[in-house]
């Protein structure tokens, strides 16, 4: 204890000598300067001069050239890979979502460092995303997962403790194709529908967009397909091919304020479906399908 006190004084004396100092260069700038022997242009540099110099000296105990990494340390020591990523960074396909379970899905940030993350942490995420976790996901809701393009699981190897990564062959894809749909009356029957279905054969949709899809019928098209060609956050781009209209779902998050959809260059009505998900009704035939988000 007498150690301590001995240190603590010993700094104590160190700093207020330091501040001693300060304070006389200060006050000596100031009466020369007060007393006209110092013009206002010299007066100025160096009581900056002081200033900088105080700030420097104490920042230095905090932050120097020992605590200094460069970024490609710092990923090494806080983002270093693991078995689990070497294995799905080696896939073409950067277009997928990967679920961790070896993490908290609500408070893993290390995941989305290399791939599209399930989980996060935010304290602004969506209120319905937020639905999504607590209703669906939190318990392992397969057909949730399933619809936001779950490729990949992130597991814990028991007896090596080591991150293993397992592939999901369900994962529905950027965008799919879907013959039936249902309506709900609100939110509610919406979140509740989506917790027993299948997202590859139906969409839920709320009635609020019920005059997008009245009294139209879909069946598959065996040669149909569309691909997802570009991502960008703020813009996405898809190639469509059919030789029949298809109501088609896209795995990502529907937000109506900016958000705009456009069917070869055209400005088209797009709708929410299993309640956080984009649909649209396109036509038959070749398309480039755009999402682009303009907020005004």
């Amino acid at each position: 204890m007498e150690a301590i006190k001995e240190d603590r004084a010993g700094k104590l004396k160190a700093d207020s000598f330091r501040s001693l100092i300060f304070v006389l260069l200060g006050a000596s700038v100031i009466w020369l300067w007060t007393t006209e022997k110092l013009k206002p242009v010299f007066f100025y540099v160096a009581f900056s001069i002081l200033i900088i110099l105080d700030l420097a000296l104490v920042d230095k105990r905090y932050l120097n050239q020992t605590d200094f990494k460069t970024r490609k340390n710092y990923e090494k020591e806080v983002f270093a890979k693991t078995a689990a990523d070497e294995v799905i960074l080696q896939d073409t396909d950067p277009n997928f979502r990967v679920y961790n379970y070896s993490k908290g899905l609500t408070s893993d940030a290390i995941t989305s460092y290399y791939h599209k993350s399930l989980g996060g942490y935010s304290a602004i995420k969506l209120r319905r995303y937020q639905d999504i976790i607590d209703s669906s996901l939190s318990r392992n809701n397969q057909s949730v997962i399933n619809m936001l393009n779950t490729k990949y699981f992130i597991g814990s190897d028991r007896n090596t403790g080591q991150t293993i990564a397992q592939k999901n062959p369900e994962a529905l894809g950027n965008a799919w194709f879907v013959e039936n749909y249902k309506f709900v009356k609100n939110a509610d029957e919406e979140l509740n529908s989506i917790k027993n279905f299948n997202p590859s054969e139906i969409a839920i949709v709320d009635e609020l967009f019920k005059d997008q899809l009245t009294g139209k019928t879909f069946s598959k098209d065996s040669s149909g397909e569309i691909k997802l060609t570009s991502y960008h956050p703020n813009r996405l781009s898809y190639k469509f091919k059919s030789n029949t209209e298809q109501l088609t779902v896209f795995s990502e998050i529907y937000y109506q304020p900016g958000w705009n959809a456009y069917i070869d260059g055209k400005l088209v009505p797009h709708f929410r479906a299993n309640y956080i998900l984009r649909a649209m009704v396109i036509p038959a035939g070749e398309h480039t399908i755009d999402f682009k988000f303009e907020p005004k």
